[in-house]
């Protein structure tokens, strides 16, 4: 039973930040942004109720599902409030975006729908499959610094009421950032779903956005596909100031890759991983400096594109940076000088871990009890032949999960291969909680060629969320045929023991322990 908290603050005013007061819950922390924190690790470093050894026995289950909407919809991953208090009493809230410029808002504790919004400044144009337009990234304040071992969520007060509140009101530390395919910034009052301060004007109608995250105020978020005349990069709104001045960083036609840029730095530096288009930063790992987006540095591949965004970490007094690359390798960089003198230098790369040239969904990172680094990756196809894992979990046809462990050569960090997890249609970026790798077969058609969704979605299979020890790909749970759509890409996300599931068709799956009550 939750146990309620002391009013820690009050009155909140625009220069002044704090918010509501937060009961421990099930005591996760909470998932600010896509991919969890500023480092986009798609981790849960501590959790008092999912373990190796608790996946081995009963307890851990499917709790509930929920449609969203009245139609089916694209929908973004799940960002979670633990506690707050609301004028209901205390809440424990999900926010989900959906393709048509909603915001929906669930109480995950009662599976109740707390409020749902429709963003008033949609835009008219029509929506291709190539700039899909409508509702496209969702964030709350995230802390750039990583998380605290064993703390209530990101840096020293998990992301949550952090800096100076945008607006005014109990809880407005805890706002959701919501950006419209009308190009205009909500700032939404996690109570009820209002705007608590006018639209703002931030980018292109129809923009295709790949990721947002708001950082010491200022909303960033990155866009790709030159939809809309809106150019291939990253943009910057401070929300704070009364000018709301927008900055960008171009470019240059190069695609972003992956689907949670851009990636903080646990100093701020701004990171994006780029694809083909010609230009001078075109298959590149590119740093930014916050809020002027001035370019500071830059890695090199080559003539092959990256194919997810980047993540950060720290290990052994370094800031690393790893990025996976349609070559089928894993590059490490230094942060400190990406590519070296010549730029075209990682520190190290893996042998190539996947046998086809496939997109890669994402990247993932998380320590073990013992300290040791590890890194997971999605790969399609089957894994590569001249690359040797230790442990194998059954053979490989559509897709896996490879996870390497981090150590030193010589002095150089070297990622070296560990397990492959069994065969998983077009995975997505999997999280790991507390030593458990949930990783998440989307079932969704991969193949090439011109089709329209419907003729995709009726050659896709239904989802399937496994569970595998971190340390060796074994499974330890699954959800069966608990799930009755495909996924679109959008990774699971995780917090106050429970993981977070969205399907094509719209609908929100909750899988975890039970709370006792």
């Amino acid at each position: 039973m939750r146990r309620p908290c002391r009013l820690l603050s009050g009155i909140v005013v625009v220069t002044v930040g704090v918010g509501a007061a937060h009961a421990q819950g099930r005591g996760g922390g909470a998932w600010t942004t896509a991919a969890g924190d500023a480092q986009r690790t798609s981790s849960v470093r501590t959790d008092p109720k999912i373990s190796v050894q608790s996946m081995q026995k009963p307890g851990f289950q499917f709790l509930w599902k929920r449609k969203l909407g009245t139609q089916p919809q694209s929908l973004t991953q799940p960002l979670l409030l633990p506690n707050i208090i609301a004028y209901k009493g205390f809440k424990a809230l999900a926010f989900v975006g959906g393709s048509a410029d909603n915001v929906y808002s669930v109480d995950y504790d009662l599976n109740r729908m707390f409020w749902e919004q429709h963003l008033a400044t949609a835009s008219t144009t029509a929506a291709t499959a190539a700039c899909p337009g409508g509702l496209m990234a969702i964030t709350k304040t995230t802390s750039a610094a990583p998380p605290v071992p064993g703390g209530r969520g990101r840096g020293a007060g998990g992301g949550r009421g952090q800096g100076p509140a945008i607006a005014g009101g109990r809880g407005g530390g805890d706002n959701v950032f919501a950006i419209s395919s009308g190009g205009m910034v909500h700032v939404m009052n996690p109570q009820i779903g209002t705007d608590q301060i006018p639209p703002v004007k931030f980018l292109p109608p129809n923009a295709k956005v790949v990721g947002s995250i708001l950082v010491d105020n200022v909303l960033y978020a990155a866009t790709t596909g030159n939809c809309a005349g809106a150019a291939n990069g990253v943009w910057a709104v401070d929300l704070l100031g009364d000018a709301k001045a927008v900055t960008s960083w171009d470019s240059q036609g190069a695609a972003i890759a992956g689907s949670v840029a851009p990636t903080f730095g646990t100093d701020s530096t701004i990171y994006v991983a780029t694809g083909g288009g010609g230009s001078s930063v075109s298959n590149a790992v590119v740093s930014l400096e916050p809020k002027t987006l001035k370019q500071k540095d830059w890695f090199s591949a080559g003539a092959t594109p990256f194919s997810s965004a980047p993540i950060a970490f720290q290990h052994g007094g370094k800031e690393l940076i790893v990025a996976a690359n349609k070559d089928g390798r894993l590059y490490v960089l230094d942060a400190a000088s990406l590519g070296g003198a010549d730029h075209t230098t990682p520190l190290s790369r893996t042998a190539p871990f996947s046998s086809a040239a496939g997109d890669v969904a994402g990247v993932s990172t998380w320590l073990d009890a013992a300290g040791t680094r590890w890194v997971a990756v999605t790969s399609n196809g089957g894994v590569h032949a001249d690359t040797k894992f230790p442990m194998a979990n059954g053979a490989v046809t559509n897709g896996a999960v490879v996870a390497f462990s981090l150590v030193d050569q010589g002095g150089v960090p070297t990622l070296q291969p560990q397990w492959v997890s069994r065969d998983l249609s077009s995975p997505a970026t999997p999280v790991a909680v507390n030593g458990v790798v949930f990783a998440l077969s989307t079932g969704a058609f991969a193949g090439t060629g011109a089709m329209t969704a419907a003729e995709r979605a009726q050659r896709s299979s239904p989802a399937v969320l496994f569970a595998l020890d971190g340390a060796t790909g074994k499974e330890l749970w699954t959800s069966g045929n608990t799930i009755t759509s495909f996924v679109s890409g959008v990774g699971p996300s995780a917090g106050d023991s429970q993981v977070y599931v969205v399907t094509n068709d719209g609908t929100l799956y909750a899988f975890g322990v039970p709370m006792e009550r």
